[in-house]
């Protein structure tokens, strides 16, 4: 009978499925060897990290990754509040969108914040960004969706910004304002759209600004 190599994938497959695997067999720790100190590559001569030593690492690195989010999302959502009230104190569409150009990004350390729209007196009225309407139709989708993603540089939303912007959140506008479809951009020159981070946050100034835009339509 030939017998079958287990290949890596089975292995870390039984381990995830059986994670308490080493706490009933604990006598095979003694036979398993664990990541060498340094990275060093492994021989005779490598010393190798205690099982102990190991388990303390991964938790003191998943704990510093913890408290590095917790501390992200604590100063995001303290600088959200902060720009809901700025934009609910606003009494008029033209600061609405001067706070969301110039006031935003400042606040959270991007290049971009405006408005994609395909109605040209809109845009050349409160200089937004204009796209004809087959390209934010791609990106549409549905309204109060959010998407957090890199730039996909083939709709050219962010072309005529200097600097190349990276990453983005892009949310789907109600039609009560624009009476088309049109979406809220929030541009980045850095990683800062691609891990989801703050997506709760972002998601609920986007709808607090549609709400307050929807307070203006009749302007």
């Amino acid at each position: 009978m030939i017998r079958k190599k287990i290949k890596n994938e089975h292995v870390l497959d039984f381990l995830e499925k059986n994670p308490d695997f080493f706490v009933n067999n604990p006598n095979i720790l003694k036979r398993v060897n664990f990541p060498i100190k340094g990275n060093l590559g492994y021989d005779e001569k490598s010393e190798v990290v205690s099982f102990k030593d190991w388990i303390i690492k991964n938790l003191k690195d998943f704990q510093k990754n913890i408290i590095a989010n917790a501390r992200y999302n604590f100063i995001t959502q303290q600088k959200i509040h902060e720009s809901v009230i700025d934009i609910l104190r606003i009494d008029n569409v033209k600061d609405v969108f001067i706070f969301l150009k110039e006031e935003l990004p400042h606040k959270f350390d991007l290049e971009v914040v405006n408005i994609v729209t395909s109605n040209k007196t809109v845009s050349d009225k409160y200089d937004l960004i204009f796209k004809e309407e087959d390209i934010i139709n791609k990106v549409y989708g549905k309204k109060n969706q959010l998407i957090m993603d890199a730039v996909d540089n083939q709709l050219k939303i962010f072309d005529g910004f200097n600097g190349k912007i990276y990453s983005n959140a892009i949310y789907s506008l109600s039609h009560d304002f624009f009476s088309i479809s049109s979406l809220l951009v929030f541009g980045s020159k850095g990683k800062h759209f691609l891990n989801n981070k703050a997506f709760d946050f972002i998601l609920f100034l986007s709808n607090v600004v549609q709400e307050r835009l929807k307070q203006f339509s009749n302007e």
